[in-house]
């Protein structure tokens, strides 16, 4: 697709320009279209106006950098294209939910945009390729419950993960443990597969963790606890039936984390399926939560 050519060689010069001041005008000249036009095929394209994906950029570098250094705020924001401290505390706090000063405070890695990148599919005829975008988020350690299961994943030599996952979700559901109309979470546990994608453990949690679960309370004896700890991830939004999301895990391994700039971690791989999720639609869209370290 010819926008998509270009919108990609835009989204390159921004990613390696982004310490520099980035008018709508000096991109509309960078492309083939007039500014409105810009802004409608970009918008299109990747889901982002030009403004917002370049300001979420700046404040996700801005972020890193806060973490990474001892530099001070004020010349942070100044790297960062703002005028003065106070306008890019307003405009971090307005994204990161916190000030700048916290963040650091906090240590935590969250809320950090990624560069857009494209999804090349391996099905060209079916699936088209596509814009992306990943965030990093750090989740603080929680106990979960429900029901688990071994499963061979996607290196193994004979995956059946396609077969484990769908009955753990039917056999929660006639117990009572699935709520469509709450997210659901699932969890991959590798830390103790051997290497080859084998012995992994799927967890498919109980959709109202709000309630406790033990065997005083009647809870079915199926079910069991598991403790995540605190862990950095990578979150990819997977579009489509969730039978394909082997295909974005794959590119998610294999061609977003060896150029990412992090690391994977053999911790525990989340699935959140918002409520009402239809795992069949075309416009389903779920996230993947791949642990990593920075």
């Amino acid at each position: 697709m010819p926008s998509l050519t270009r919108i990609c060689q835009l989204l390159d010069y921004i990613n390696h320009h982004i310490q520099e001041p980035l008018s709508l005008e000096l991109l509309a000249e960078k492309s083939c279209w007039s500014r409105w036009q810009l802004q409608r095929v970009f918008q299109y394209e990747t889901g982002f106006t030009v403004a917002s994906y370049i300001r979420q950029l700046k404040l996700s570098q801005a972020a890193q950098q806060l973490l990474n250094g001892r530099d001070r705020i004020i010349d942070i924001a100044l790297a960062t294209g703002f005028n003065s401290e106070i306008s890019f505390t307003r405009a971090f706090k307005q994204h990161f939910g916190i000030t700048p000063k916290t963040y650091r405070q906090k240590g935590l890695l969250t809320g950090v945009l990624q560069p857009l990148v494209l999804v090349q599919s391996k099905h060209k005829v079916a699936k088209p390729d596509k814009l992306t975008d990943v965030r990093i988020e750090t989740l603080s350690s929680f106990t979960a419950w429900g029901l688990q299961g071994q499963m061979k994943g996607l290196l193994s030599a004979q995956p059946d993960f396609a077969l484990i996952v769908p009955s753990l979700w039917q056999q929660l559901d006639a117990l009572g443990g699935f709520d469509k109309a709450r997210e659901n979470l699932g969890l991959i546990d590798v830390r103790s597969s051997d290497g080859e994608g084998n012995n992994l453990h799927y967890w498919a949690l109980v959709s109202d963790q709000e309630n406790r679960c033990d065997k005083a309370a009647g809870c079915p004896d199926a079910f069991a606890h598991v403790h995540v700890p605190t862990q950095t991830y990578a979150v990819l939004k997977h579009q489509g039936p969730v039978s394909d999301l082997s295909l974005s895990v794959e590119w998610f391994i294999f061609d977003w984390l060896p150029q990412s700039g992090y690391r994977g971690v053999d911790g525990v791989e989340l699935e959140r399926y918002p409520a009402h999720f239809a795992p069949i639609a075309e416009d389903a869209v779920m996230e993947y939560w791949l642990p990593i370290q920075w």
